[in-house]
């Protein structure tokens, strides 16, 4: 007869969730805020604006819109609540956005008006006031940051760029990487990177135009045939509802066919991923592995992380937690290892790395590919 909130019924069922998370890594139980006052409704609740790196339940601020904080920063208490006890109460996730930390904790992204964030920062212990910014204005700036960012690290002869996500067109995300990657060969780089990390995927569109031939992509695919997936596919009945359907074959992309025309060649490609990089960003990793047409490097993929996709939701009555799973099963054509995904470079890294505000794993990638030059 015992009631718990909806924070403190996740945290005791976070084992569980844990292990469904483990079979399907889009499986997801959040508590969602339903109810704001007058005085703060959904769109204005503010959040401090950076995005935190959780290495070792250590949290290190990874990128901000607010130039109180650093990167290296590492949060030691927020609103006199250890970061630890927040984590706590979150998925293991690697990168964690604000209004998820604290939404997660007793609803506080609600509570708080204001914040108070204790941290660190070389050697020194701060304690920083922040009134913060609208939570989708922080989501959109920071994810603005990393979006398409293009470098050239001579040193290594290296070019680089980052795809935070894919879209439903990625006709944009495409010529800026083309022209990337022919403005790196054309200042002489050999090698060039691809950073996947944190991308939590999106869409496949136009990834024909990506590789270099034609290439295996999927054996066989399954679905489960509910009231989100009866309407995506014109061989399904009400009668299957319930039931797991293998897709017939007219249905999938077994082979993608590429436009070699669109391939640039002479350069080494790298893809740096991390446990975040899932879904179709996850398949993307392993197409370009698979047909050897670039290294991973990096940490291993969630369990599973190429196993499932498609995503179907639903909000559970008053208590405003939100259910999230995958609808598709696939069967890839990988050299995963137990459904995980493993880098041919393996990167590890531990948060102190972090803590001097560079990014450890690219440095880690740029000094191997520098003592290692292509002719």
């Amino acid at each position: 007869k015992d009631s718990l909130c909806s924070a403190d019924l996740m945290w005791v069922l976070r084992p569980y969730l844990q292990w469904l998370q483990n079979i399907d890594p889009h499986f997801r139980v959040e508590p969602q805020p339903v109810h704001f006052s007058d005085a703060k409704k959904a769109d204005d609740i503010s959040v401090f604006g950076f995005l935190s790196l959780n290495v070792n339940d250590t949290l290190i601020v990874d990128r901000s819109i607010d130039p109180l904080f650093q990167q290296g920063d590492r949060i030691l208490r927020i609103n006199d609540v250890p970061a630890s006890q927040y984590l706590q109460y979150c998925y293991d996730d690697r990168h964690i956005y604000p209004f998820t930390l604290l939404t997660n904790y007793h609803y506080a992204i609600i509570t708080a008006l204001d914040y108070k964030i204790r941290l660190a920062r070389k050697g020194n212990i701060l304690e920083i006031n922040t009134s913060g910014f609208p939570w989708k204005d922080v989501y959109l700036k920071l994810n603005r940051q990393r979006e398409f960012q293009s470098r050239i690290f001579k040193d290594a002869k290296t070019g680089y760029f980052s795809i935070g996500e894919f879209y439903p067109n990625n006709n944009l995300l495409i010529r800026k990487l083309r022209t990337a990657i022919l403005q790196a060969r054309r200042e002489g780089c050999t090698s060039f990177i691809l950073d996947l990390r944190g991308n939590l995927g999106g869409n496949g569109h136009s990834f024909d135009r990506l590789n270099r031939s034609t290439i295996p992509y999927l054996k066989n695919e399954r679905l489960k045939v509910s009231p989100w997936t009866l309407n995506d596919y014109d061989f399904l009945t009400s009668d299957m509802l319930g039931s797991v359907v293998e897709v017939p074959s007219q249905h999938m992309n077994k082979t993608i066919y590429l436009d070699q025309q669109l391939y640039i060649p002479g350069m080494q490609y790298y893809v740096l991923m991390d446990k975040d990089t899932s879904s179709i960003a996850a398949s993307f990793c392993n197409i370009l592995q698979y047909n050897g047409a670039a290294l991973l490097a990096g940490e291993p993929l969630r369990r599973n992380a190429l196993k499932y996709g498609e995503t179907g939701g639903a909000r559970f009555g008053i208590s405003g937690l939100y259910l999230c799973v995958s609808t598709v099963e696939y069967d890839e054509y990988t050299r995963a290892v137990d459904g995980v995904l493993m880098p041919d470079i393996a990167i590890p890294y531990v948060a102190r790395d972090y803590l001097s505000g560079r990014d450890a794993m690219l440095d880690k990638l740029l000094e191997i590919i520098e003592s290692n030059p292509i002719n």
